[in-house]
């Protein structure tokens, strides 16, 4: 019953983590910056475990984002060793810096692609999370460019 839960839980979060990234992607200059780096067809997976929910997506240049199934090849991926793991970051109770610490999940790929990932990720949680949390679980909190309360909207309405 926990588990199915946390697979709950985590599927929620990845919907929003996936259409925020989709979202800032266009509208938020650092995160276009640095996606506009990734060749055309970069695919990045992250699974909350083994047999945990996934968010599986590519970079397309000129149509930006693409969600993809989870069995699609991707050139990163970063799973995590367990979903109760997994749903400690996605929550904010741990950053992304704490989790590589502590090992709560292993990365397949090239690192320097993985952390400009990272480095997206990071830029939409201080949207979609509270100041209070993302002072806690990031170095350093990036500026919204946009109100957080836009980027809830879009992400509301798929645009």
């Amino acid at each position: 019953m926990k588990h199915i839960l946390i697979s709950r839980i985590s599927s929620v979060i990845l919907f929003f983590l996936f259409r925020g990234l989709h979202v800032l992607s266009r509208f938020d200059p650092r995160v276009k910056k640095e996606m506009e780096r990734w060749p055309d067809g970069m695919t990045f997976k992250l699974l909350c475990g083994p047999k945990g929910p996934g968010l599986t997506m590519s970079w397309s240049g000129g149509g930006g984002l693409i969600r993809r199934k989870n069995t699609c090849p991707a050139q990163i991926t970063m799973i995590f060793k367990s979903p109760e793991r997994a749903i400690s970051v996605l929550t904010g109770m741990a950053g992304i810096s704490q989790a590589y610490a502590g090992h709560y999940f292993s990365l397949e790929g090239d690192i320097h692609s993985a952390m400009s990932f990272v480095r997206c990720v990071e830029i939409t949680e201080a949207y979609l999370f509270p100041r209070i949390m993302t002072k806690r679980i990031l170095r350093e909190v990036p500026e919204k460019r946009m109100p957080a309360l836009a980027v809830y909207g879009m992400i509301l309405l798929g645009l």
